[in-house]
């Protein structure tokens, strides 16, 4: 009884201490259209072409893998950007529960720029999500908003390894459990992502920014740290948009977490988000278990939720046609 006094205190402390913004939240991916002939994602028509134009990064800046060499993009089957993410093993990458969905079928890695030759290439085997994964959107009154979010972690294993081409600093795995995002209040974060501007002209490519971590505006948000823009000369909004989901969020060198949402102007070319507005990310403190008994401990008791991609279910469909077909020459006896 005492623990959960304590919890439901600490959240409404968090609750109290955020900014209240005027915005609506939303995931990145859902909000961006019109990349393949204008069909992308499930607007079209006026506000397909309001989505279209949806910026990815706000106040950040190019970046190269040196900053992060394990920084990786997932890759639908017509070779666009789908999501961000990071690689954590030879044959994993770490990414948002949301962004795992059949559509995912490459991860591209070694590369800041998804459609440039350089890099390497490894096609999807399997998709994880937690098994706890939970979104609700529903309106309040001012348009439908995401007011609940849980567990949104999610792996991607692939068929070849994923060997990188930076030494790394430190092991992926291993600082994941190094920092608790939850007592890193007002601390400064590294997030990056493969987006673009409102200026780019080259497509996506890998972007950073600085963040401020606060405590986020629901508590319904779980596991859930949120940033605003870092004290800096010039100030401006800042933060992350759509094309980032996924994407790892670091401190000193050590991803605390994955890219989660943001406010719905990130659909608007040049809307800004109101002030207090914040990009949400989900801690992986947390999750160090979970995501380390799915990669090494196959069976263990408490793994991800295996989902079928793509490629799974292709081949299950081709081998029950091949059943379906055999079946049809049995001779009868």
């Amino acid at each position: 009884m005492r623990v959960q006094l304590v919890f439901a205190t600490l959240v409404w402390l968090w609750g109290a201490d955020a900014a209240r913004s005027s915005s609506r939240y939303a995931f990145y991916r859902s909000m961006v259209v019109g990349q393949r002939n204008g069909t992308r994602g499930a607007g079209r028509g006026k506000a397909g072409a309001a989505l279209g134009n949806a910026r990815r990064v706000f106040g950040g800046e190019a970046t190269t893998l040196t900053s992060y060499p394990p920084a990786c993009v997932l890759l639908d089957r017509y070779w666009s950007a789908r999501c961000s993410a990071a690689v954590v093993a030879l044959r994993w990458a770490l990414t948002a529960a949301h962004c795992v969905s059949p559509q995912i079928a490459y991860v591209k890695y070694n590369s800041r720029r998804p459609t440039s030759p350089e890099g390497d290439l490894a096609s999807v085997h399997y998709l994880y999500r937690h098994p706890g994964y939970k979104v609700v959107q529903e309106d309040e009154g001012r348009g439908i908003d995401v007011t609940l979010l849980h567990h949104d972690v999610g792996l991607v294993r692939t068929r070849q390894d994923m060997v990188l081409s930076n030494t790394l600093q430190l092991d992926p795995m291993q600082a994941i459990r190094l920092y608790n995002p939850i007592d890193l209040k007002n601390e400064e974060v590294q997030v990056l992502g493969y987006g673009r501007t409102e200026k780019s002209m080259q497509g996506e490519e890998l972007f950073e920014v600085r963040l401020r971590l606060v405590f986020c505006e629901r508590g319904a948000w779980f596991h859930c740290v949120c940033g605003v823009a870092a004290a800096r000369t010039g100030g401006g909004a800042r933060g992350v948009c759509s094309g980032d989901s996924g994407g790892p969020v670091l401190y000193r060198g050590a991803q605390v977490g994955v890219t989660s949402m943001g406010p719905l102007e990130c659909a608007a070319g040049k809307v800004d988000p109101a002030e207090g507005a914040t990009s949400v990310f989900t801690a992986l403190y947390n999750y160090a278990d979970l995501i380390n008994a799915t990669i090494y401990d196959t069976e263990a008791a408490l793994r991800m939720r295996m989902i079928p991609s793509g490629a799974v279910r292709a081949h299950a469909a081709t081998a029950l046609l091949a059943a379906a077909l055999a079946l049809q020459f049995v001779p009868a006896r």
